[in-house]
């Protein structure tokens, strides 16, 4: 019966280190990963631009709002343009609280048809049509454990440059509300 029980203890220990060093293996990978790619992007709209950066907790943003919803989405993905009323009327009610900053995952789109898209949809947001809007997208993703062709929209909600909560699919916008609130709440606003 001893014997039973402590070849018992003794694989669960063999297990249980096992466990810990693949983790951290898999860790500095994914560190190495990180370090390997650009840390910083400049995401530009018809006549702004915002930047990004790459840090241990997330991605900051050179914005005075403390909340950054980062929304990825494409001009002729239906639940995208779905949510852009309520993208809107977010940005709207928390002006100066939060700061939506779209992302177009869409290659090669001229100026002129994401400035006609804006006026088309009244967006009131930031829209990014940058060459760098991919790169973000990619590091996203690995961010978030999500594959390189992750799902539309797709959105993520930062605090002070920290990752908070993010979202895949069309979201309700008293979901979405809910959590700008909690996310407010944290940031001390």
């Amino acid at each position: 019966m001893k014997l039973k029980i402590v070849s018992l203890c003794a694989i669960v220990l063999a297990a249980s280190l096992l466990t810990g060093c693949t983790e951290k293996r898999e860790e500095s990978t994914k560190s190495e990963k990180v370090e390997k790619r650009v840390k910083s992007f400049v995401l530009k709209d018809t006549n702004t631009t915002v930047k990004a950066t790459l840090n241990d907790e997330g991605i900051s943003f050179d914005v005075e709002e403390p909340v950054v919803l980062l929304n990825f989405f494409a001009t002729w993905c239906p639940p995208c343009k779905a949510e852009i009323p309520h993208l809107v009327s977010l940005q709207n009610r928390y002006a100066g609280k939060i700061k939506v900053v779209a992302v177009l995952v869409e290659e090669h789109v001229p100026q002129r048809v994401i400035k006609r898209f804006k006026q088309d949809h009244e967006i009131n947001y930031f829209v990014s049509n940058s060459a760098e809007n991919m790169k973000l997208a990619s590091v996203t993703a690995d961010m978030l454990h999500q594959p390189q062709n992750f799902s539309i929209p797709m959105m993520v909600l930062f605090v002070n440059g920290k990752y908070f909560r993010h979202y895949i699919g069309m979201v309700p916008e008293e979901m979405l509300e809910s959590d700008i609130k909690d996310a407010l709440k944290e940031a001390g606003r």
